[in-house]
Protein backbone atom coordinates (compact mmCIF):
# COMPACT_ATOMS: atom_id res chain seq x y z
CA UNK A 1 0.00 0.00 0.00
CA UNK A 2 1.64 3.41 -1.18
CA UNK A 3 0.77 5.92 1.50
CA UNK A 4 1.90 9.42 1.40
CA UNK A 5 5.26 10.39 4.26
CA UNK A 6 2.29 12.18 6.21
CA UNK A 7 -0.21 9.36 5.80
CA UNK A 8 2.20 6.89 6.63
CA UNK A 9 2.76 8.94 9.78
CA UNK A 10 -1.01 9.01 10.57
CA UNK A 11 -1.47 5.35 9.71
CA UNK A 12 1.50 4.45 12.12
CA UNK A 13 0.00 6.69 15.26
CA UNK A 14 -3.89 5.20 14.89
CA UNK A 15 -2.04 1.44 14.89
CA UNK A 16 0.32 2.04 17.77
CA UNK A 17 -2.03 3.94 19.77
CA UNK A 18 -4.84 1.30 19.40
CA UNK A 19 -2.37 -0.99 20.39
CA UNK A 20 -0.86 1.02 23.46
CA UNK A 21 -4.61 1.07 24.64
CA UNK A 22 -4.71 -2.60 24.58
CA UNK A 23 -1.27 -2.97 26.02
CA UNK A 24 -2.59 -0.56 28.82
CA UNK A 25 -5.47 -2.39 29.93
CA UNK A 26 -3.49 -5.86 29.68
CA UNK A 27 -0.55 -4.22 31.51
CA UNK A 28 -2.87 -3.06 34.47
CA UNK A 29 -3.70 -6.61 35.16
CA UNK A 30 -0.53 -7.98 34.46
CA UNK A 31 0.93 -6.18 37.02
CA UNK A 32 -1.92 -6.83 39.63
CA UNK A 33 -1.29 -10.19 38.66
CA UNK A 34 2.20 -10.28 38.71
CA UNK A 35 2.78 -9.13 41.96
CA UNK A 36 -0.31 -11.51 43.13
CA UNK A 37 0.83 -15.03 41.19
CA UNK A 38 4.89 -14.32 42.23
CA UNK A 39 4.43 -12.40 45.99
CA UNK A 40 5.91 -9.45 46.72
CA UNK A 41 9.55 -11.07 48.19
CA UNK A 42 9.58 -13.23 44.46
CA UNK A 43 8.30 -10.09 42.20
CA UNK A 44 11.10 -8.12 43.50
CA UNK A 45 13.88 -10.82 42.94
CA UNK A 46 12.27 -11.62 39.15
CA UNK A 47 12.64 -7.66 38.87
CA UNK A 48 16.11 -7.60 40.08
CA UNK A 49 17.55 -10.51 38.71
CA UNK A 50 16.05 -9.94 35.18
CA UNK A 51 17.47 -6.29 35.82
CA UNK A 52 21.43 -8.03 35.67
CA UNK A 53 20.38 -8.73 31.62
CA UNK A 54 19.14 -5.03 31.35
CA UNK A 55 23.01 -4.19 29.99
CA UNK A 56 22.97 -7.12 27.33
CA UNK A 57 19.52 -5.17 26.36
CA UNK A 58 20.01 -2.12 26.34
CA UNK A 59 23.32 -2.74 24.15
CA UNK A 60 20.41 -5.19 22.09
CA UNK A 61 18.35 -1.98 21.74
CA UNK A 62 21.35 0.55 20.74
CA UNK A 63 22.67 -1.48 17.85
CA UNK A 64 19.18 -1.98 16.83
CA UNK A 65 18.73 1.67 16.55
CA UNK A 66 21.84 1.77 15.19
CA UNK A 67 20.50 -0.50 12.26
CA UNK A 68 17.61 1.33 12.14
CA UNK A 69 19.00 4.80 11.84
CA UNK A 70 21.64 3.75 9.31
CA UNK A 71 18.36 1.71 7.41
CA UNK A 72 15.99 4.69 7.45
CA UNK A 73 18.77 7.18 6.55
CA UNK A 74 19.59 4.60 3.21
CA UNK A 75 15.73 4.97 2.50
CA UNK A 76 15.91 8.59 2.78
CA UNK A 77 18.27 8.66 -0.13
CA UNK A 78 16.18 6.43 -1.63
CA UNK A 79 13.83 9.09 -2.59
CA UNK A 80 16.23 10.24 -5.27
CA UNK A 81 18.16 6.98 -6.45
CA UNK A 82 15.98 4.05 -5.58
CA UNK A 83 18.75 1.23 -7.25
CA UNK A 84 21.42 3.01 -5.37
CA UNK A 85 19.57 3.01 -2.03
CA UNK A 86 18.65 -0.60 -2.39
CA UNK A 87 22.29 -1.73 -2.87
CA UNK A 88 23.17 0.29 -0.04
CA UNK A 89 20.76 -1.18 2.22
CA UNK A 90 22.03 -4.40 1.56
CA UNK A 91 25.39 -3.62 2.22
CA UNK A 92 24.51 -2.51 5.74
CA UNK A 93 21.92 -5.54 6.38
CA UNK A 94 25.14 -7.44 5.77
CA UNK A 95 27.09 -5.61 8.23
CA UNK A 96 24.33 -5.67 10.66
CA UNK A 97 23.98 -9.51 10.20
CA UNK A 98 28.09 -9.97 10.70
CA UNK A 99 27.63 -7.95 14.16
CA UNK A 100 24.86 -9.26 15.22
CA UNK A 101 25.85 -12.87 14.85
CA UNK A 102 29.08 -12.77 16.90
CA UNK A 103 28.43 -9.63 19.15
CA UNK A 104 25.59 -11.94 20.70
CA UNK A 105 28.20 -14.88 21.27
CA UNK A 106 31.16 -12.45 22.85
CA UNK A 107 28.52 -11.12 25.14
CA UNK A 108 26.95 -14.15 26.21
CA UNK A 109 29.94 -16.01 26.86
CA UNK A 110 31.13 -12.68 29.37
CA UNK A 111 27.83 -11.79 30.38
CA UNK A 112 26.40 -15.14 31.58
CA UNK A 113 29.19 -15.94 34.53
CA UNK A 114 29.24 -12.57 35.16
CA UNK A 115 25.26 -12.50 35.97
CA UNK A 116 25.82 -15.66 37.65
CA UNK A 117 27.87 -14.74 39.94
CA UNK A 118 25.91 -11.76 40.90
CA UNK A 119 22.91 -13.39 41.10
CA UNK A 120 25.02 -16.06 44.06
CA UNK A 121 27.36 -13.09 45.31
CA UNK A 122 26.25 -9.67 45.18
CA UNK A 123 22.49 -8.72 44.93
CA UNK A 124 21.31 -10.54 48.14
CA UNK A 125 19.11 -13.11 47.26
CA UNK A 126 17.68 -15.70 49.72
CA UNK A 127 19.66 -18.88 50.06
CA UNK A 128 15.81 -20.95 49.81
CA UNK A 129 15.28 -19.16 46.15
CA UNK A 130 19.30 -19.29 44.98
CA UNK A 131 18.42 -22.16 42.17
CA UNK A 132 15.34 -20.60 41.41
CA UNK A 133 16.77 -17.05 40.68
CA UNK A 134 19.52 -18.99 38.70
CA UNK A 135 17.12 -20.70 36.49
CA UNK A 136 15.54 -16.73 36.18
CA UNK A 137 18.88 -16.02 34.72
CA UNK A 138 19.57 -18.30 32.38
CA UNK A 139 16.01 -18.05 30.11
CA UNK A 140 16.95 -14.26 30.39
CA UNK A 141 19.94 -14.30 28.63
CA UNK A 142 18.38 -16.81 25.96
CA UNK A 143 15.71 -13.91 26.01
CA UNK A 144 18.65 -11.40 25.12
CA UNK A 145 20.72 -13.92 22.73
CA UNK A 146 18.34 -14.20 20.10
CA UNK A 147 16.57 -10.71 20.54
CA UNK A 148 19.95 -9.75 19.50
CA UNK A 149 20.31 -11.85 16.48
CA UNK A 150 16.82 -10.99 15.32
CA UNK A 151 17.95 -7.22 14.86
CA UNK A 152 18.89 -7.21 11.35
CA UNK A 153 15.68 -8.37 10.51
CA UNK A 154 13.27 -6.54 12.38
CA UNK A 155 14.80 -3.21 11.99
CA UNK A 156 13.51 -2.84 7.92
CA UNK A 157 10.18 -2.88 9.57
CA UNK A 158 10.59 0.28 11.60
CA UNK A 159 12.93 1.53 8.98
CA UNK A 160 10.40 1.91 6.69
CA UNK A 161 7.34 2.78 8.98
CA UNK A 162 5.54 -0.67 8.43
CA UNK A 163 4.20 -0.78 11.82
CA UNK A 164 0.97 -2.48 11.37
CA UNK A 165 2.51 -6.15 11.26
CA UNK A 166 4.72 -5.81 14.07
CA UNK A 167 1.79 -4.25 16.39
CA UNK A 168 0.05 -7.27 15.68
CA UNK A 169 2.61 -9.70 17.42
CA UNK A 170 3.05 -7.19 20.24
CA UNK A 171 -0.70 -7.31 20.81
CA UNK A 172 -0.76 -11.14 20.49
CA UNK A 173 2.01 -11.25 22.92
CA UNK A 174 0.66 -8.93 25.66
CA UNK A 175 -3.24 -11.83 25.23
CA UNK A 176 -0.98 -14.22 25.81
CA UNK A 177 0.76 -13.11 28.74
CA UNK A 178 -2.49 -11.87 30.82
CA UNK A 179 -3.75 -15.07 29.74
CA UNK A 180 -1.09 -16.96 31.40
CA UNK A 181 -0.84 -14.69 34.52
CA UNK A 182 -4.40 -15.19 35.06
CA UNK A 183 -4.17 -18.85 35.40
CA UNK A 184 -1.20 -18.44 37.60
CA UNK A 185 -3.11 -16.17 39.78
CA UNK A 186 -6.17 -18.30 39.84
CA UNK A 187 -3.89 -21.66 40.52
CA UNK A 188 -1.36 -20.64 43.06
CA UNK A 189 1.89 -22.05 43.16
CA UNK A 190 5.92 -21.80 42.84
CA UNK A 191 5.91 -19.85 39.04
CA UNK A 192 8.98 -17.95 39.59
CA UNK A 193 10.78 -20.41 36.85
CA UNK A 194 8.03 -20.84 34.70
CA UNK A 195 7.00 -17.18 34.78
CA UNK A 196 10.62 -16.59 33.44
CA UNK A 197 10.41 -19.30 31.12
CA UNK A 198 7.32 -17.83 29.41
CA UNK A 199 8.43 -14.63 29.69
CA UNK A 200 11.10 -15.69 27.66
CA UNK A 201 9.13 -18.01 25.02
CA UNK A 202 7.22 -14.89 24.71
CA UNK A 203 9.93 -12.25 23.84
CA UNK A 204 11.87 -14.72 21.51
CA UNK A 205 8.56 -16.39 18.95
CA UNK A 206 7.51 -12.60 17.56
CA UNK A 207 11.22 -11.90 17.00
CA UNK A 208 11.54 -15.24 14.88
CA UNK A 209 8.31 -14.86 12.92
CA UNK A 210 9.64 -11.01 12.11
CA UNK A 211 12.82 -12.81 10.99
CA UNK A 212 11.11 -15.05 8.47
CA UNK A 213 8.49 -12.07 7.34
CA UNK A 214 11.33 -9.61 6.78
CA UNK A 215 13.25 -12.29 4.53
CA UNK A 216 10.04 -12.38 2.18
CA UNK A 217 9.24 -8.36 2.24
CA UNK A 218 12.08 -6.83 2.29
CA UNK A 219 14.37 -7.15 -1.11
CA UNK A 220 17.28 -5.54 1.20
CA UNK A 221 17.47 -8.67 3.62
CA UNK A 222 19.54 -10.89 1.25
CA UNK A 223 22.97 -12.51 2.46
CA UNK A 224 25.81 -11.30 0.26
CA UNK A 225 29.14 -13.12 1.07
CA UNK A 226 30.94 -10.05 -0.30
CA UNK A 227 28.98 -7.38 1.89
CA UNK A 228 29.71 -9.14 4.96
CA UNK A 229 32.83 -7.24 5.80
CA UNK A 230 33.11 -3.47 5.16
CA UNK A 231 35.50 -1.97 8.08
CA UNK A 232 33.75 1.43 7.05
CA UNK A 233 30.37 0.44 7.88
CA UNK A 234 31.29 -2.00 10.39
CA UNK A 235 33.08 0.99 12.35
CA UNK A 236 30.27 3.32 11.31
CA UNK A 237 27.62 0.92 13.02
CA UNK A 238 30.32 0.28 16.31
CA UNK A 239 30.64 4.03 16.52
CA UNK A 240 27.20 5.29 16.30
CA UNK A 241 26.26 2.28 19.40
CA UNK A 242 29.39 2.70 20.98
CA UNK A 243 28.04 6.58 21.68
CA UNK A 244 24.53 5.62 22.35
CA UNK A 245 25.71 2.51 24.75
CA UNK A 246 27.84 5.53 26.88
CA UNK A 247 24.36 7.37 27.24
CA UNK A 248 22.56 4.49 27.79
CA UNK A 249 24.88 3.65 30.90
CA UNK A 250 23.35 6.29 32.92
CA UNK A 251 20.04 5.15 32.43
CA UNK A 252 21.49 1.53 32.93
CA UNK A 253 22.44 3.18 36.34
CA UNK A 254 19.16 5.01 36.26
CA UNK A 255 16.89 2.06 36.64
CA UNK A 256 18.91 -1.01 37.51
CA UNK A 257 21.89 -0.06 40.30
CA UNK A 258 19.33 2.02 42.17
CA UNK A 259 16.70 -0.94 42.19
CA UNK A 260 19.73 -3.11 43.37
CA UNK A 261 20.93 0.03 45.71
CA UNK A 262 17.27 0.11 47.31
CA UNK A 263 17.20 -3.85 47.83
CA UNK A 264 20.50 -3.31 49.63
CA UNK A 265 19.21 -1.28 51.91
CA UNK A 266 15.93 -1.45 52.50
CA UNK A 267 15.38 -5.23 51.32
CA UNK A 268 12.62 -6.73 48.32
CA UNK A 269 9.36 -5.61 49.97
CA UNK A 270 10.75 -1.76 49.05
CA UNK A 271 12.31 -3.00 45.52
CA UNK A 272 8.86 -4.24 44.58
CA UNK A 273 7.29 -1.33 45.24
CA UNK A 274 10.09 0.70 43.17
CA UNK A 275 9.14 -2.21 40.33
CA UNK A 276 5.26 -1.15 40.76
CA UNK A 277 6.00 2.51 39.96
CA UNK A 278 8.48 1.59 36.96
CA UNK A 279 5.64 -0.69 36.12
CA UNK A 280 2.59 1.80 35.98
CA UNK A 281 5.15 4.18 34.22
CA UNK A 282 6.05 1.51 31.74
CA UNK A 283 2.70 1.72 30.92
CA UNK A 284 1.68 4.82 30.80
CA UNK A 285 4.43 5.75 28.86
CA UNK A 286 3.24 2.52 25.92
CA UNK A 287 0.98 5.99 24.51
CA UNK A 288 3.47 8.51 23.33
CA UNK A 289 6.00 5.55 23.08
CA UNK A 290 3.71 4.11 20.21
CA UNK A 291 3.74 7.57 18.81
CA UNK A 292 7.32 8.66 18.90
CA UNK A 293 7.99 4.97 17.04
CA UNK A 294 5.53 6.64 14.48
CA UNK A 295 7.79 9.69 13.95
CA UNK A 296 11.39 8.42 14.61
CA UNK A 297 12.17 6.27 10.97
CA UNK A 298 9.95 10.06 9.24
CA UNK A 299 12.64 12.08 10.92
CA UNK A 300 15.76 9.88 9.93
CA UNK A 301 14.23 9.65 6.33
CA UNK A 302 14.19 13.46 6.06
CA UNK A 303 17.73 13.66 7.44
CA UNK A 304 18.77 11.29 4.33
CA UNK A 305 16.99 13.91 2.12
CA UNK A 306 18.45 16.84 3.72
CA UNK A 307 14.95 17.87 4.36
CA UNK A 308 16.16 19.90 7.94
CA UNK A 309 13.29 21.93 7.36
CA UNK A 310 10.66 18.95 7.94
CA UNK A 311 13.18 17.43 10.19
CA UNK A 312 12.91 19.93 12.67
CA UNK A 313 9.22 20.36 12.36
CA UNK A 314 8.44 16.84 13.05
CA UNK A 315 10.61 16.73 16.02
CA UNK A 316 8.93 19.92 17.57
CA UNK A 317 5.47 17.88 16.87
CA UNK A 318 6.84 14.80 18.67
CA UNK A 319 7.97 16.80 21.87
CA UNK A 320 4.34 18.16 21.62
CA UNK A 321 2.73 15.51 20.86
CA UNK A 322 4.77 12.94 23.19
CA UNK A 323 4.05 14.84 25.78
CA UNK A 324 0.36 15.22 25.76
CA UNK A 325 -0.36 11.59 25.39
CA UNK A 326 1.82 11.03 28.95
CA UNK A 327 -0.28 13.56 30.06
CA UNK A 328 -3.43 12.58 29.12
CA UNK A 329 -3.35 9.54 30.75
CA UNK A 330 -0.86 10.32 33.73
CA UNK A 331 -2.28 13.63 35.48
CA UNK A 332 -6.28 11.84 36.26
CA UNK A 333 -3.90 8.82 37.28
CA UNK A 334 -1.61 11.07 39.26
CA UNK A 335 -4.73 12.89 41.09
CA UNK A 336 -6.10 9.39 42.04
CA UNK A 337 -3.63 7.42 42.87
CA UNK A 338 -3.63 6.46 45.90
CA UNK A 339 -7.31 5.14 45.74
CA UNK A 340 -6.44 3.74 42.59
CA UNK A 341 -3.45 1.77 44.03
CA UNK A 342 -5.84 0.49 46.38
CA UNK A 343 -8.60 -0.90 43.67
CA UNK A 344 -5.48 -2.45 41.47
CA UNK A 345 -3.38 -4.04 44.29
CA UNK A 346 -5.68 -4.00 46.90
CA UNK A 347 -2.72 -3.65 49.47
CA UNK A 348 0.10 -1.94 47.25
CA UNK A 349 3.69 -2.20 48.90
CA UNK A 350 4.80 0.60 51.26
CA UNK A 351 5.94 4.30 49.72
CA UNK A 352 4.19 2.44 45.83
CA UNK A 353 2.07 6.03 45.47
CA UNK A 354 4.69 8.37 46.46
CA UNK A 355 7.59 6.69 43.77
CA UNK A 356 5.05 6.45 41.09
CA UNK A 357 4.53 10.27 41.38
CA UNK A 358 8.54 10.92 41.14
CA UNK A 359 8.18 8.98 38.59
CA UNK A 360 5.62 10.20 36.50
CA UNK A 361 6.68 13.84 36.88
CA UNK A 362 10.41 12.57 35.39
CA UNK A 363 8.74 10.86 32.24
CA UNK A 364 7.11 13.87 31.29
CA UNK A 365 9.66 15.75 31.87
CA UNK A 366 11.63 13.28 29.57
CA UNK A 367 9.44 13.07 26.64
CA UNK A 368 9.48 17.47 26.67
CA UNK A 369 12.43 17.12 24.55
CA UNK A 370 12.36 13.74 22.87
CA UNK A 371 12.02 15.37 19.97
CA UNK A 372 15.27 16.66 20.43
CA UNK A 373 16.60 13.59 20.96
CA UNK A 374 15.10 12.14 17.96
CA UNK A 375 16.45 14.73 15.46
CA UNK A 376 20.05 14.59 16.93
CA UNK A 377 20.50 11.01 16.69
CA UNK A 378 19.09 10.97 12.97
CA UNK A 379 22.16 13.67 12.30
CA UNK A 380 24.60 11.16 13.63
CA UNK A 381 26.85 13.64 15.43
CA UNK A 382 26.24 12.16 18.70
CA UNK A 383 29.59 11.73 20.55
CA UNK A 384 30.12 15.28 22.59
CA UNK A 385 26.42 14.65 23.61
CA UNK A 386 25.93 11.53 24.58
CA UNK A 387 28.93 12.20 27.07
CA UNK A 388 27.67 14.86 28.46
CA UNK A 389 24.27 13.18 29.12
CA UNK A 390 25.33 10.17 29.67
CA UNK A 391 27.32 11.40 32.73
CA UNK A 392 24.47 13.51 33.62
CA UNK A 393 22.92 10.05 34.06
CA UNK A 394 25.94 8.31 35.59
CA UNK A 395 25.51 10.40 38.66
CA UNK A 396 21.45 10.01 39.64
CA UNK A 397 22.79 6.41 41.67
CA UNK A 398 25.87 8.25 43.24
CA UNK A 399 23.14 11.11 44.28
CA UNK A 400 20.78 8.68 45.62
CA UNK A 401 23.02 7.27 48.02
CA UNK A 402 24.34 10.74 48.82
CA UNK A 403 20.78 11.60 49.74
CA UNK A 404 19.90 8.13 51.82
CA UNK A 405 22.78 9.10 53.78
CA UNK A 406 21.69 12.80 54.46
CA UNK A 407 18.62 10.95 56.01
CA UNK A 408 16.08 11.11 52.96
CA UNK A 409 15.08 7.82 53.01
CA UNK A 410 13.40 6.02 49.83
CA UNK A 411 12.16 9.24 48.74
CA UNK A 412 16.05 9.93 47.69
CA UNK A 413 14.99 7.12 44.48
CA UNK A 414 12.67 9.84 43.38
CA UNK A 415 14.28 12.89 43.74
CA UNK A 416 17.41 11.82 42.30
CA UNK A 417 15.58 10.59 39.18
CA UNK A 418 13.90 14.32 38.61
CA UNK A 419 16.40 16.17 39.42
CA UNK A 420 19.33 14.10 36.82
CA UNK A 421 16.36 14.11 34.17
CA UNK A 422 15.48 17.67 34.23
CA UNK A 423 19.38 17.99 33.38
CA UNK A 424 18.98 15.89 30.59
CA UNK A 425 16.00 17.56 29.36
CA UNK A 426 18.17 20.76 28.92
CA UNK A 427 21.57 19.60 27.70
CA UNK A 428 19.10 18.24 24.80
CA UNK A 429 17.62 21.37 24.08
CA UNK A 430 21.19 22.91 23.90
CA UNK A 431 22.83 20.25 21.76
CA UNK A 432 19.84 20.61 19.45
CA UNK A 433 20.35 24.17 19.27
CA UNK A 434 23.94 23.16 18.01
CA UNK A 435 24.03 20.03 15.96
CA UNK A 436 20.20 21.07 13.99
CA UNK A 437 19.83 24.48 14.38
CA UNK A 438 16.15 23.54 16.47
CA UNK A 439 15.19 27.13 18.62
CA UNK A 440 15.14 27.03 22.06
CA UNK A 441 13.14 30.31 21.64
CA UNK A 442 10.37 28.53 20.04
CA UNK A 443 10.37 25.35 22.04
CA UNK A 444 10.18 27.48 25.53
CA UNK A 445 7.43 29.85 23.89
CA UNK A 446 5.17 27.00 21.22
CA UNK A 447 5.63 24.01 23.38
CA UNK A 448 6.79 24.06 27.08
CA UNK A 449 4.73 27.92 28.04
CA UNK A 450 1.42 26.03 26.81
CA UNK A 451 2.30 23.02 27.94
CA UNK A 452 2.89 24.23 31.50
CA UNK A 453 -0.33 26.06 31.69
CA UNK A 454 -2.30 23.12 29.81
CA UNK A 455 -0.97 20.67 32.87
CA UNK A 456 -1.58 23.23 35.78
CA UNK A 457 -4.78 24.76 35.33
CA UNK A 458 -6.14 20.68 34.40
CA UNK A 459 -4.73 19.36 37.23
CA UNK A 460 -6.41 22.39 39.33
CA UNK A 461 -9.37 21.44 37.74
CA UNK A 462 -9.00 17.60 38.59
CA UNK A 463 -8.34 17.90 42.00
CA UNK A 464 -11.86 20.14 42.60
CA UNK A 465 -13.78 16.77 43.12
CA UNK A 466 -11.34 15.47 46.20
CA UNK A 467 -12.41 18.82 47.96
CA UNK A 468 -16.61 17.73 47.88
CA UNK A 469 -16.49 13.63 47.09
CA UNK A 470 -15.10 10.98 49.34
CA UNK A 471 -12.64 8.89 47.59
CA UNK A 472 -14.29 6.01 45.71
CA UNK A 473 -14.90 4.32 42.22
CA UNK A 474 -17.59 7.80 41.46
CA UNK A 475 -14.78 10.22 42.36
CA UNK A 476 -12.06 8.59 40.11
CA UNK A 477 -14.31 8.78 37.04
CA UNK A 478 -15.06 12.46 37.52
CA UNK A 479 -11.58 13.16 38.01
CA UNK A 480 -10.69 11.58 35.09
CA UNK A 481 -13.63 13.34 32.94
CA UNK A 482 -13.08 16.97 34.59
CA UNK A 483 -9.40 16.50 33.95
CA UNK A 484 -9.54 15.32 30.20
CA UNK A 485 -12.25 17.65 29.31
CA UNK A 486 -9.83 20.67 30.67
CA UNK A 487 -6.97 19.01 28.28
CA UNK A 488 -8.44 18.54 25.34
CA UNK A 489 -10.12 22.24 25.42
CA UNK A 490 -6.61 23.89 26.37
CA UNK A 491 -4.49 21.70 24.17
CA UNK A 492 -6.72 22.53 21.01
CA UNK A 493 -7.09 26.38 22.02
CA UNK A 494 -3.19 27.02 23.16
CA UNK A 495 -0.53 23.49 22.25
CA UNK A 496 -2.04 23.06 18.45
CA UNK A 497 -1.08 26.05 15.96
CA UNK A 498 -3.37 27.48 13.59
CA UNK A 499 -2.22 25.20 11.00
CA UNK A 500 -2.91 22.29 13.16
CA UNK A 501 -6.07 23.03 14.01
CA UNK A 502 -6.77 23.29 10.44
CA UNK A 503 -5.26 20.21 8.95
CA UNK A 504 -7.74 17.99 11.60
CA UNK A 505 -9.85 19.97 10.91
CA UNK A 506 -9.69 18.88 7.15
CA UNK A 507 -9.04 15.24 8.06
CA UNK A 508 -12.20 15.31 9.86
CA UNK A 509 -14.06 16.66 7.63
CA UNK A 510 -12.98 14.34 4.97
CA UNK A 511 -13.36 11.02 7.21
CA UNK A 512 -16.70 12.26 8.05
CA UNK A 513 -18.13 12.99 4.08
CA UNK A 514 -16.68 9.42 3.57
CA UNK A 515 -18.11 7.77 6.08
CA UNK A 516 -21.56 9.73 4.76
CA UNK A 517 -21.07 9.20 1.25
CA UNK A 518 -20.72 5.17 2.71
CA UNK A 519 -23.93 5.31 4.53
CA UNK A 520 -25.74 6.78 1.61
CA UNK A 521 -24.17 4.55 -0.78
CA UNK A 522 -25.40 1.26 1.33
CA UNK A 523 -28.66 2.65 2.15
CA UNK A 524 -29.38 3.02 -2.14
CA UNK A 525 -28.02 0.00 -2.63
CA UNK A 526 -30.40 -2.00 -0.11
CA UNK A 527 -32.96 0.33 -1.17
CA UNK A 528 -33.03 -1.47 -4.45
Amino acid sequence: MNLSPNKRIALNIIVTYGRSLFALVCGLLVGRWSLLALGETDYGLSAVVGGLAVFISFINSLMAGAVGRFYAYTIGIGQKDRETALQDGRKWFNSALLIHTAGPALLLLIGYPVGLYAVQHWIGVPLERMDACIWVWRFVCINCFIGMVTVPFGSFFYAKQLLVEPTIYSMITVLLNAGMLYYMVTHPGDWLIFSAFWTCLLGVSPEIVKMIRAFYLFPECRFYAKYLWSWTRTKALLNYAGWMMFGALGAISKNQLLAILVNKQYGPNVTAAVSVANHVSGNLTIFSGGMINAFQPAIVNACGAKDFTRMRKLAFMTCKFGTMLIVFFALPVALELPKIMQVWLKTPPKYTVELCWFILAMVVIDKTTVGHQLAINANGKIALYQAVLGSILVLTCPLAWWLIVCGTGVYSVGISLVTTMAFCAWGRVFFARCLVDMSIGYWLRKIMLPLFLTITVSGGVGFLPQLVMPASLLRIFVTGVCTEIVLITLTWLFLFDRKERDVIMMKLKIYMNKAVSYTHLRAHETGR
